[in-house]
């Protein structure tokens, strides 16, 4: 029981970050989703190993890298649609990450799909389909911070 109310406390506590003010009816609407979500899709045990005390600060840092990553790839994206010439190849590759916890391998699928530029378009196993704007971002995917990061996480969960 304490644990499913930590449970719906974490979800409540996220979808307050994600609102732009915290008022009762954001309060409300918060615990009326998390019971929603915790009712139909429920809450397995382990899912509370990624919200460890100890992944606190590693999960504060991934934040803000993908928020540094996200306004970078954004001014690169503003610029090519500002220019005369833009510089578009788009293409579709095939990245296979080191991760293998799904849950995590989902996060970067979809941290990639944030950043201008790039979308995530199929998962397979541990290989990513990703459609790119041009060669310069096919070709950045294989120094990604943002999984460096989750690889470190990821280390950190299985021991």
């Amino acid at each position: 029981m304490k644990n499913d109310i930590i449970k719906m406390m974490a979800l409540v506590a996220f979808f307050l970050i994600l609102c732009e003010h915290i008022t009762l009816i954001n309060i409300v609407t918060g615990v009326l989703i998390a019971a929603l979500v915790y009712a139909v899709f429920g809450l397995k045990e382990n899912s509370l190993r990624y919200l460890s005390p100890k992944l606190c600060l590693k999960w504060i840092k991934y934040g803000a890298v993908l928020f540094v990553e996200v306004v970078k790839a954004n001014i690169q994206v503003a610029s090519i649609t500002l220019s005369r010439k833009m510089d578009v190849e788009p293409m579709v590759v095939s990245y296979t990450s080191r991760l293998s916890d799904t849950w995590l391998l989902t996060i970067l699928a979809n941290s990639i799909t944030l950043t201008p530029g790039t979308m995530t378009v199929d998962i397979e196993k541990s290989q990513l389909t990703i459609h790119c704007l041009n060669r310069h971002y096919s070709e950045s995917l294989s120094d990604m911070s943002l999984e460096k990061l989750l690889y470190d996480i990821e280390e950190s969960l299985n021991g």
